[in-house]
């Protein structure tokens, strides 16, 4: 698994070689979904007559990250090729059921997007006044110190690892739909940063999407996306398998 071995970028020495890892051929332009999150506007779920859509919620063009990303996983677990398709399944179809039901999984029972809305509301990178009253630790140091640890440690057993995605800065609930999850499958570990390596439900076939989190000594923690969307911090997301039987044979 390991190309090397060496200390993280938190607390390395000088000296510090370069380690990389993976998890063993996996590759989003292989092992992704070809079709990119983008799905017609459209309710995913129904209430008998009503439209949950009129509330805010529930319309299949915010996006499927977390469904398409669970479903990827269950896919690559069992060695079942994800099919060819380059348009996204449509509304009320079977796949795009499966999809639908893989998303309500990865809320973990809404205790991810109350994660995304307590790290973005309530961890403020750079602190503020009433953060520093408060104890609250920055994103950045959070990120650092604990969830890329965790997201490490995945990797280095073998498993792709879910992330979450911290994009929105605001106590607003309405924003929670502009936070994201990707999966990890490999890493890079340099003296001042790290380079994850991603599959993003959002630019399908590409194999150079990557998060990098640079630790300057001396200097407070930066993060970026290969991409160019906004991002304050992730943190390791809880997956629970499922068998993949909308994916299997016909459609």
């Amino acid at each position: 698994m390991r190309a090397d071995s060496a200390a993280g970028p938190a607390g390395a020495p000088a000296e510090a070689r370069v380690l990389e890892a993976r998890v063993l051929d996996f590759r989003p332009s292989r092992h992704g979904f070809h079709f990119a999150n983008r799905f017609a506007s459209g309710p995913t779920v129904r209430l008998g007559p009503f439209d949950p859509r009129r509330i805010g919620v529930a319309d299949a063009s915010a996006g499927l990250c977390g469904g398409m990303a669970f479903t990827v996983r269950d896919l690559w677990e069992r060695r079942v090729p994800p099919p060819p398709d380059r348009e996204p399944p449509a509304n009320g179809t079977r796949r795009f059921t499966a999809l639908v039901r893989r998303q309500v999984h990865s809320l973990d029972w809404l205790r991810l997007p109350i994660r995304f809305w307590v790290l973005g509301a309530f961890h403020p990178d750079p602190p503020t006044w009433w953060s520093r009253l408060l104890r609250r630790t920055p994103l950045g140091e959070l990120v650092q110190g604990i969830e890329w640890p965790r997201v490490r440690r995945e990797i280095d057993t073998g498993r792709l690892a879910q992330l979450g995605l911290v994009r929105a800065a605001a106590s607003d609930p309405r924003r929670l739909t502009a936070n994201h999850q990707v999966l990890a499958y490999g890493y890079r570990v340099d003296p001042d940063w790290v380079t994850l390596r991603i599959y993003d439900p959002n630019w399908p076939d590409r194999d150079d999407v990557e998060l990098r989190l640079f630790v300057p000594p001396d200097a407070p923690a930066r993060l970026e996306q290969s991409t160019g969307e906004p991002f304050r911090g992730f943190f390791l997301a809880p997956y629970r398998p499922a068998e993949p039987r909308a994916w299997l044979g016909a459609r």
